[in-house]
């Protein structure tokens, strides 16, 4: 990066930062996410933060030389600035009002709503419920609001998704169970306010939203050539909806820790844009051409799946990479990683307590930071008798290993238990997820063409789901799959965290020959740290 210079050469007195030489200010995204992350979860830790960024700013003036590397005297400089930054808009967004979440905690009775159903309606206990963004609000026959959104759980739903809908009930804000756990929290990270709990959720106009009308063809399509057991889970993965999953079999999933193919996430759209592009790859189709067909797609894909947040992000990552080629540049993906945290973050603060969000963040810096000290490590020991070890099996085992360890803490904490097979059952469904939602995706698309031509690609899907139900069943039924981990704790997840830094900066600070041993040792303290969560007392 090129700026100015200042020195005594120009006459110039005041400031001596000269930035001739290449400047590093890699480190603006995540410091303006840590000034957001922290602002909301604690804000005195996000002052804190403030004051020690000032201090290090007010030590890089003073002392130009011997603080920090010149190439990163200005990020020190500049540092403090980016976390009061991320702290003010945190600060920002806890204080603009929410009407609507105001109304439902006063909960002043029956409401009267009109507005667009944001997600599947999803069975429950007293019939379905699903988000509702508001367009009119009535109280007492007066319209007191327009904006926000409202969960309605109803006995009678038969909506879908883009559906123009009205129904009345009453309104209030959930509150905290008594396992601690905060479901109004967890509804603000998706920016909804309050619940509804109505009579009927009725259809305003004959013609329905484009994509429920999607999703109502979806399960069409599916029906020819799946059970109803295997359509649920293509269907789960294709439009995001576990709901029709059986019961056993989503424990299952659970305990072998394969729960995530189920969800759509950025793996999803990462393992579908790779699956499209190594097809056309190898029918040779030209680059602009195959990278505009598989953006194409893919976007297409987030659409139908209801475009939820970590789609999103994966697809503009997924945007960002192909068309870097077609551009001529270059892209780190840890540096754009860092800005979309810090972009994501500032549009909605409240996402850092979405146990989602924390497992696909953690999971994908888990495997940028840790993969290659991980493969390197699988080398020395799995294949070291090998004189070639394998490219693209290790790597296998190295991204599994990553996003496993990455995502440890964050289960323990979330879920209370942590499943000690999801190394080895990954390494089956992560591969088998890419070629049954490609199919999925595939049959779903010649359903609408020809019922015999959407069973000649169901068949086969249906083959491997079944495959994917054995993993899972197979993997959940060993003894100690999913270890208990009631000592789980904000603290140890901190301290977590800090024993992972080694291996992180090892790519960076320590020669090649050294990476085994980095990341031998964040394996064992993974061990360890769920030995101890799972013998303390909750």
């Amino acid at each position: 990066m090129q700026a100015f210079r200042t020195s005594e050469s120009t006459g110039t007195r005041g400031l001596r930062l000269d930035l001739s030489p290449p400047v590093r200010l890699d480190l603006w995204a995540l410091l303006l996410a840590l000034g957001v992350a922290s602002g909301t979860l604690a804000p005195p830790l996000g002052v804190a933060l403030v004051l020690v960024g000032v201090s290090v700013s007010v030590a890089a003036v003073v002392r130009p030389s011997g603080l920090v590397p010149p190439g990163w005297r200005a990020m020190a400089i500049l540092g403090s600035l980016f976390i009061a930054g991320g702290v003010c808009i945190a600060f920002l967004h806890a204080s603009t009002p929410d009407p609507l979440r105001e109304l439902a905690a006063v909960m002043p009775g029956e409401v009267e709503v009109v507005g667009r159903v944001s997600s599947p309606p999803v069975p429950t206990k007293i019939g379905y419920r699903a988000e509702v963004r508001v367009e009119h609000l009535w109280y007492e026959e007066k319209e007191v609001l327009r904006g926000g959104a409202v969960e309605v759980y109803s006995a009678d739903m038969r909506v879908g998704v883009g559906d123009r809908v009205r129904f009345a009930g009453e309104i209030e804000r959930p509150e905290v169970g008594e396992d601690g756990f905060d479901y109004g929290r967890y509804l603000q990270t998706r920016r909804v306010s309050g619940i509804v709990y109505a009579g009927g959720v009725w259809p305003m106009d004959e013609e329905r939203g484009t994509i429920g009308q999607m999703h109502r063809a979806t399960d069409l399509a599916l029906g020819h050539g799946l059970r109803p057991r295997e359509a649920s889970v293509v269907r789960g993965m294709v439009l995001g909806d576990p709901s029709r999953i059986p019961e056993d079999l989503e424990e299952a999933f659970r305990r072998a820790g394969v729960m995530h193919v189920l969800a759509i996430s950025g793996q999803h759209v990462a393992v579908l844009a790779a699956m499209i592009y190594l097809v056309l790859r190898l029918l040779a189709v030209p680059t602009l051409l195959r990278n505009l067909t598989v953006l194409t797609l893919v976007w297409l894909y987030i659409v139908v799946a209801g475009a939820p947040p970590s789609a999103i992000r994966a697809g503009v990552v997924a945007t960002f990479v192909l068309a870097a080629p077609l551009l001529k540049r270059q892209l780190s993906p840890l540096h754009f990683m860092t800005t979309m945290l810090a972009a994501v973050l500032s549009w909605n603060p409240m996402l850092v307590y979405n146990p989602g969000f924390q497992l696909s963040v953690a999971a994908v810096f888990g495997i940028l930071l840790l993969r290659k000290p991980l493969q390197a490590l699988v080398k020395r020991t799995i294949f070291r008798r090998a004189k070639k070890p394998p490219e693209l099996v290790s790597n296998l085992l190295a991204v599994s290993l990553a996003a496993q360890i990455a995502t440890t803490p964050i289960i323990a904490t979330s879920f209370g238990e942590v499943s000690a097979v999801g190394l080895l059952t990954n390494l089956v469904a992560v591969p088998l997820s890419g070629p049954i939602l490609t199919l999925g995706l595939l049959g779903v698309l010649a359903g609408s063409a020809s019922a015999t031509l959407a069973h000649l690609i169901n068949a086969p899907n249906g083959f491997l789901v079944t495959v994917l139900a054995s993993v899972a069943e197979g993997g959940a039924a060993l003894p100690g799959a999913a270890v208990p981990t009631p000592g789980a704790s904000l603290p140890l997840v901190a301290l977590f965290y800090l024993g992972c830094a080694y291996a992180a900066i090892a790519g960076v600070v320590l020669p090649e020959e050294r990476w085994p041993r980095a990341a031998g040792i964040t394996v064992v303290l993974c061990v360890l740290w769920v030995v101890l969560v799972a013998v303390l007392p909750g």
